[in-house]
């Protein structure tokens, strides 16, 4: 099995270079639909060529006024990826919910098969949903999308930490964990759970100009890590990479 993980950066087309923020800024403010599907069409392109078999997304949007109102997941549906689901990344009873410009702000899984799922939601933070996808009998997928704040970060790792205690068998997670300081501060979500950090401290998923970090990470069982292959792939529209993650038998 095969799962892609990304942060799409909302598909606004702005990578890492500090020409291309410098070029680009207006589209934080309002991004065309045209940008964003030529965003889509690369998207479309790492997809055919990796062949995942789940795709986890987050900040992609389902409807916000800066990105024109515009359904991104719903631009990725077809007949090979027809099951799907989008939802709000804040708070259940968030404020940023129901304002323009962030009504539509979401995490999202497109996938080519039907798979058991529920969104979980974290009590600390802004960005608070989790996706926990049942991908076999034995394996728990988790992804999400951690606070850029080093304290609140400790609190959702230590309530990551409790969710999988309760999960019976092996387990995935994968998301933009923002451990700006080092794969240190894994340690709340590490400790007692027989987990592994499959991904490479010296080797970055994220980039800003000059500044480089891994900051998308893949964290699973000891008992599955041996089974894993890990792949960096760069993206033209975001400045986050994606990772693609081969369960081989």
């Amino acid at each position: 099995m095969k799962i892609l993980m990304s942060n799409l950066g909302y598909l606004r087309g702005i990578d890492g270079a500090l020409s291309n923020h410098l070029r680009y800024a207006h589209r934080h403010m309002y991004c065309s639909i045209a940008a964003q599907k030529k965003s889509l069409r690369q998207l479309g392109d790492i997809l055919q060529q990796e062949d995942p078999d789940i795709c986890c997304f987050v900040e992609i949007d389902k409807g916000s006024s800066d990105l024109a109102n515009f359904n991104q997941l719903a631009a990725l549906v077809n007949e090979k990826y027809p099951f799907f689901d989008i939802e709000n990344k804040y708070g259940q009873s968030s404020v940023l919910r129901s304002l323009p410009f962030s009504r539509g702000k979401s995490n999202a899984f497109l996938a080519k098969q039907a798979f058991d799922y529920e969104k979980l939601y974290l009590t600390h933070g802004t960005k608070r949903l989790i996706y926990k996808i049942a991908i076999d009998t034995h394996t728990t997928l988790f992804f999400s999308h951690f606070s850029l704040k080093k304290h609140v970060r400790a609190e959702q790792f230590l309530q990551m930490r409790h969710l999988l205690r309760e999960t019976a068998g092996d387990v995935i997670i994968l998301g933009d964990f923002n451990v700006h300081g080092g794969f240190q501060e894994l340690a709340p979500l590490l400790h007692e759970n027989n987990l592994r950090v499959v991904s490479d401290e010296s080797q970055p998923t994220f980039t800003f100009h000059r500044f480089k970090m891994p900051l998308d990470l893949c964290i699973c069982s000891e008992n599955i890590a041996r089974r894993i292959d890990l792949k960096i792939i760069p993206q033209p529209f975001s400045d986050h990479s994606a990772l693609l993650v081969e369960i081989n038998p």
